[in-house]
Formats: structure tokens, C-alpha cells, sequence
């Protein structure tokens, strides 16, 4: 039961404060960009030592500033109130896809987990993760929520006191689904790169040629990652709007993320918030594409009990 009480708006108030929120984000993340690039430009363009340093520091931090805490500060503002006026009907419609929400501990989705995953080894700090779900999709056990990674660091010189500084190295989704058997070991499987070792030979030279697979066994590793199931994965390589950076076969889930722009239980950002019907359709439909890419995954598997 939800103990939190507040004033229920008209749908005309809704509109209109929820646009008012988004013009504000837009606006103060558009004055952002413009000062960074301002205090790039000044610092390569201006020859005066003393007013390329002024010029550089006000205009560049300045336009951080104005992004990360107005624009920022907006955009939180903005789904503080969605959830209070809106979350009824952003639960329901969850509930209603997924079933009652569930929270065990092997589907849980955290920094343990992703960092299980290798993903982006060494170039992260900071997790975030929004809109986490577990639940039941034409008969698979799920969870999946919204991930975002963060370099984060120091800049400045002591004397003059550091800045912590963010930077976003990952944006994407991270999903876990329940396997009908027990893995006997891990298999990590990672998108390759210039520097991924050679790893184990699937015996498929489309999919040994994006991804690079390690376990302890080899043929255990050539066991589980069957013709069906390599083939299964290109197929969803080729038919998400995102990259798959990698996925693990550990005890009895395959935990995977992507790298995506697609927010899952969210609303798309090209909504017009004052729209509040819109603003309904594309949280529907953020549901509906996550029920398609667990069916992507485990159509016609023998892996993924239903």
C-alpha cells in the first residue's frame, strides 16, 4: 500500500506543468552544450593567455553547470512528478505485462553482476541502475532494468580544489532470464575488440568473429553454445536497435547487456510531455518491446523453460 498522500492534478494541469519541466531540461541542456563548446572554441582561438583562461573556465564550466544541475535538475523535477501523478498507472500496466513484481536474489541486477558480465573492465566506477523489474513473459522468468556506467574523476589542482568529474561509458539495459538447467560452469561471452584474446572456436565464423568466449572447458563452453543458440544470438544482434556487448551463462540464469537508447519502462525523450495520451502509448510500448526481446531470445530454445 502506498502511504504517500498528495494533490491529484486535472489532466490540463499535468499537461501543462509536465511541459514546463521539459522545456526547462531542454532549454538549460541546450545553454550547456552551447558554453562547453563556447569555452573549447575560446580556449584553441583566443591568444590572450589571461582572457583565454577566464574565458575557457566561465564559459566551459559554466555550461556543465548549467546542463548537469539546471537542465538535470529539471529532468528530475519532471520524474519526480510522473511517478507521483502517473506511477498508479505505470505499475498497473507493468503488472499487467509482467505480472506481480517478484525480488529473489538470483535475478537481482547490480554492480556484482555487471561486473561479472567484464563489461567495459577498468573504465567504470559509478553504476546506475532505474526501473528495475523481475517478472514472468509468456512463461519465462525475467528481470531487466536500466543501466548506466560512470568514468569518474578528479580535474583540477589541489591548491585550487578538484572537481569530481562523470562520464557516461555505458548506457543500456541489462537483462537476466532464468534457464530451464543448471550451467556447470561460467561462459562468458564479450563482443570482440582489437584487444580480446583468441578465445574458444563455437564453430560458427559469424558469431567467433563478433564475440570472443572464455570458460574453463572448453568443450563444456562448445556444449552450451550450440549452432541453435549462436545462431539465436545473431539473430537478436541483428534485430535489436543496440549493440550486445556481452552475456554470461551462470548457475541457472544468461545475463546479458546492451547497449542501447531504448529505456525500458520509461518514456521515449521525442514525446511531447504535454500529450499526456502520448506520453501513455510510448511507456506501453517501452513494455511491449522488452516482451519482444525476451521472445527474440527464447523462441524456439530448448534452453528457456515455458
Amino acid at each position: 500500500m502506498n502511504d504517500t498522500h498528495y494533490e491529484k492534478m486535472s489532466e490540463a494541469e499535468l499537461s501543462k506543468k509536465l511541459g514546463q519541466y521539459q522545456k526547462q531540461a531542454r532549454i538549460w541542456t541546450i545553454i550547456g552544450l552551447v558554453g562547453v563548446l563556447g569555452g573549447v572554441i575560446s580556449f584553441f582561438a583566443v591568444d590572450d593567455m589571461a582572457l583565454k583562461s577566464i574565458l575557457t573556465a566561465v564559459l566551459f564550466f559554466g555550461g556543465v553547470c548549467a546542463a548537469l544541475f539546471l537542465g538535470g535538475g529539471a529532468q528530475k523535477k519532471l520524474k519526480a512528478l510522473m511517478q507521483e501523478q502517473m506511477g498508479d498507472f505505470f505499475r498497473a500496466e507493468l503488472e499487467n505485462a509482467f505480472g506481480p513484481d517478484m525480488h529473489t536474489a538470483q535475478m537481482l541486477i547490480d554492480e556484482k553482476l555487471v561486473r561479472s558480465l567484464r563489461l567495459l573492465d577498468g573504465q567504470w566506477e559509478e553504476i546506475e541502475t532505474e526501473n528495475f523489474r523481475e517478472g514472468e513473459h509468456n512463461g519465462v522468468h525475467f528481470s531487466a532494468a536500466n543501466v548506466r556506467l560512470n568514468h569518474v574523476y578528479e580535474r583540477g589542482a589541489p591548491q585550487d580544489g578538484l572537481e569530481t568529474c562523470r562520464d557516461m561509458v555505458f548506457k543500456g539495459i541489462v537483462l537476466r532470464l532464468e534457464m530451464r538447467t543448471i550451467a556447470a560452469e561460467n561462459v562468458l561471452v564479450s563482443a570482440r575488440t582489437e584487444d580480446s584474446p583468441r578465445g574458444i572456436a563455437t564453430g560458427s565464423k559469424e558469431f567467433d568473429r563478433c564475440f570472443c568466449v572464455t570458460a574453463e572447458h572448453e568443450q563444456y563452453a562448445k556444449s552450451v553454445l550450440t549452432p541453435q543458440l549462436t545462431e539465436r544470438i545473431l539473430e537478436f544482434c541483428r534485430g535489436i536497435d543496440g549493440q550486445l556487448l556481452g552475456f554470461c551463462l551462470s548457475g541457472s540464469t544468461l545475463s546479458m547487456a546492451v547497449e542501447t537508447d531504448y529505456a525500458f519502462a520509461g518514456v521515449a525523450s521525442s514525446v511531447d510531455l504535454r500529450d499526456l495520451d502520448a506520453l501513455r502509448r510510448s511507456y506501453v510500448s517501452s513494455l511491449h518491446e522488452m516482451g519482444g526481446i525476451v521472445d527474440l531470445l527464447t523462441e524456439n530454445s530448448e534452453l528457456f523453460a515455458k
